[in-house]
């Protein structure tokens, strides 16, 4: 017993993993058997070895001519097992998609598939899709895990960790389960709990801090999750916020995915990082506090929480709101760029839809700020 709790927070740490490593488990393996039916094709990393010819052609879309150019490249695929690794691609070039990709050089690195001949659809050749990427992404996280670990040291560890359950948890099993008909709004909160559980725990470990951030935090997200669903109802709110929404609902048109739950989902998830942070930095501040003071009192601490708070809802909601005009910018700008009117642009789905994301993040940060300061309080002052 004495060296259980010795080591305590080891021993929480290792659980910590176990569940979270078991959750992700059961998560993914009750979820993946039937996204194969969504799967219609599938790349391969391939360099390209030489560009063998470049046709330029003009096509009549009936309004206007168009350019279209089309390149002929031997590539060889680097993860294909067929025997034939040196193959003869395309890349296609239209003037009537407006953005293309790079005409592609001797050396570069890219993906192709096997799709369907523009002359002949019952030919399948191999086509450019992307260039490849993913060495450089993994270069970039690298750096960022390095710097991490070099200016936070084990927490930096901790935190790299927590990220990396969290994002497992999205995207193998929150996306699965929505793809495989589950209800979103259980789905979502669901995730969100696991979030809050094991970032806390595996970042700060077992403290009275972190039970009063997880306290904080179930508070804030309870006062998020609330709101959106209330207002999305009183804005008639469909979940049609742009095209990709209409591709999402005809993914199954027998059992539609709720595209209100998304919209209620993606609220509530967004919302959910700035909740954790407020919470976390009243909690610790309010723990250091009550370690370099002997006036131990309730009034005392839930003073200097509130205070905190109101020190950081401004720069706090700043983020949210930038975040999402940042990530929405060049949508917006078209927007306003076809559409003088503007009552008409601020009604528009997809433009509430972004001034919600950070109205009701902000309200969940400000609802955030209370909840964790008096249970912060109530905890540092009696035990």
């Amino acid at each position: 017993m004495e060296l259980l709790k010795k080591h305590k927070d080891t021993v929480i740490y290792i659980f910590t993993l176990i569940f979270s490593l078991l959750f992700l488990l059961i998560g993914y393996t009750s979820n993946k058997s039937d996204l194969s039916a969504l799967k219609e094709q599938t790349s391969y990393r391939a360099k390209v070895l030489s560009v063998e010819e470049i046709k330029e052609d003009q096509i009549d879309y009936g309004y206007e001519m168009m350019a279209t150019k089309s390149i002929r490249f031997i590539a060889q695929i680097k993860n294909y097992d067929s025997g034939n690794d040196k193959v003869e691609a395309y890349q296609f070039i239209d003037e009537a998609v407006g953005i293309n990709p790079k005409q592609i050089e001797v050396g570069d690195d890219v993906l192709i598939s096997l799709l369907s001949s523009r002359e002949n659809v019952e030919k399948n050749v191999w086509t450019f899709i992307e260039y490849y990427r993913t060495d450089s992404l993994i270069i970039i996280a690298a750096l960022f895990f390095s710097l991490l670990i070099l200016l936070c040291k084990r927490k930096g560890i901790n935190t790299i960790v927590s990220l990396i359950i969290t994002c497992f948890s999205i995207f193998f099993v929150f996306v699965p389960s929505i793809l495989n008909g589950k209800n979103i709004y259980i789905s979502s909160i669901t995730i969100c709990i696991f979030i809050i559980l094991s970032s806390m725990l595996i970042i700060n470990g077992a403290h009275k801090k972190t039970l009063c951030a997880i306290v904080g935090n179930l508070g804030g997200l309870a006062a998020a999750g609330i709101l959106s669903y209330v207002i999305s109802k009183m804005l008639n709110l469909t979940g049609m916020i742009d095209q990709d929404s209409i591709f999402l609902f005809m993914v199954n048109t027998e059992n539609p995915i709720d595209l209100k739950a998304i919209l209620w989902g993606s609220i509530v998830i967004g919302s959910l990082g700035a909740i954790m942070d407020i919470s976390m930095s009243i909690a610790s501040a309010i723990n250091e506090l009550s370690e370099n003071i002997e006036n131990k009192s309730y009034k005392v601490f839930l003073k200097s929480g509130l205070n905190i708070g109101q020190d950081s809802i401004g720069t706090m909601t700043n983020t949210l709101v930038l975040a999402y005009i940042g990530s929405s910018l060049s949508i917006v700008l078209l927007m306003v760029l076809y559409n003088n009117d503007f009552l008409q642009l601020i009604n528009l789905e997809m433009i509430v839809f972004e001034i919600l994301q950070a109205i009701i993040g902000s309200m969940g940060i400000l609802l955030a700020i209370p909840v964790t300061s008096i249970f912060s309080a109530y905890i540092f002052s009696k035990y």
